[in-house]
């Protein structure tokens, strides 16, 4: 499995995806643009200082700590769910919430603050950096301009749009199903919106009629959400209602890759690895693309995302600023 990227370019008449290729130009007719704006709106997110950043753990520690014993179990009871292809139904959306319930407290003591693993586009940058240069370059691929509109489609708590908004200088609006999550995500924009940088988020599932006015929006983008789509042509055709004519729009998930279902360590590599990610529908990427046909779009490219077509592990160096790991030399701590 790895990510695919697309970004879909609706023209008057037919739209279309023309989703880029880490290592090549990017398609279509955008081109390489240096981040508008300039001093803290570029910035991206505040570095924690020393105290805050303990205070911060010993607040997730506390929530973990007090944390209901319905919560906890409903935790473990969402691994079902996310072991199933595909999710079918609101009850089992609404289980996938349970899992996040917990987990975001766990990523925040591991300092994750986005809850995907990037494209590598520099082999030599841990996971935080792909995730910042992946972002950068979308923004480019999407021409998203000085006070566009964007949506952010499964936003989280909404960094990756505070990334978007801060390096493209455009208006974020973020969709997400976690309340927990969209509350995180409004603190962030009270947090930044004195330095110039837009941002709004709204409580709803995206397998529901999109809240928004048709034409509404110059881009749309979702990264590692849409493996909870129930159904993935009536989403493309809500996105494709939304986009303004000349919107583009970008996919970026997770999709099968080189595999093969009649094999059975394939098949049990991916029994074992959906748990640990979160992704429940991994998709051919011809699944993904049929559904884009269905709703109207006609694509440009489908492809691997990461430099040289193939995932490198940028977790890992990201892990060994960290922790300590046996037989590297040492205590890296603080990552």
């Amino acid at each position: 499995a790895a990510p695919a990227p697309s970004i879909a370019h609706r023209q008057p008449g037919t739209p279309g995806i023309a989703a880029e290729s880490a290592m090549g130009q990017p398609l279509g007719c955008c081109t390489d643009r240096a981040a508008v704006g300039a001093g803290d709106r570029t910035a991206g997110l505040p570095a924690r200082g020393f105290v805050e950043r303990h205070l911060h753990y010993a607040q997730e520690l506390r929530a973990l700590w007090n944390m209901p014993q319905e919560d906890i179990d409903a935790f473990f009871e969402s691994h079902e769910v996310l072991a199933q292809e595909r999710i079918t139904c609101r009850e089992e959306e609404d289980r996938v919430v349970d899992w996040y319930r917990v987990l975001n407290h766990f990523c925040a003591l591991g300092d994750v603050e986005k809850m995907y693993i990037a494209p590598v586009l520099d082999p030599a940058a841990g996971n935080q950096e792909n995730q910042r240069l992946f972002e950068e370059k979308m923004a480019r691929m999407l021409d998203i301009k000085l006070g566009g509109r964007v949506l952010d489609l499964g936003c989280g708590k909404g960094r990756i749009a505070n990334e978007v908004a801060s390096y493209s200088g455009a208006s974020v609006v973020g969709l997400n199903y976690d309340e927990s999550q969209i509350r995180t995500a409004r603190e962030l924009a009270d947090l930044r919106r004195p330095y110039g940088v837009d941002m709004e988020f709204l409580h709803g599932s995206f397998n529901d009629k999109l809240p928004f006015d048709s034409d509404s929006f110059d881009a749309a983008y979702e990264i590692g959400a849409f493996c909870y789509a129930i159904d993935k042509a009536a989403l493309f055709s809500e996105i494709y209602r939304v986009l303004k004519p000349g919107g583009r729009f970008s996919y970026c998930d997770w999709c099968r890759l080189n595999f093969d279902p009649e094999n059975a360590h394939h098949c049990d590599l991916l029994r074992q690895v959906k748990p640990l990610t979160g992704m429940v529908e991994m998709p051919f990427p011809r699944e993904v693309e049929e559904a884009f046909a269905k709703a109207g779009f006609s694509i440009e490219f489908s492809g691997e995302a990461c430099a040289g077509g193939n995932q490198f592990s940028s977790v890992v160096k990201d892990s060994e600023r960290s922790f300590w790991l046996p037989g590297r030399g040492g205590n890296a701590a603080g990552g």
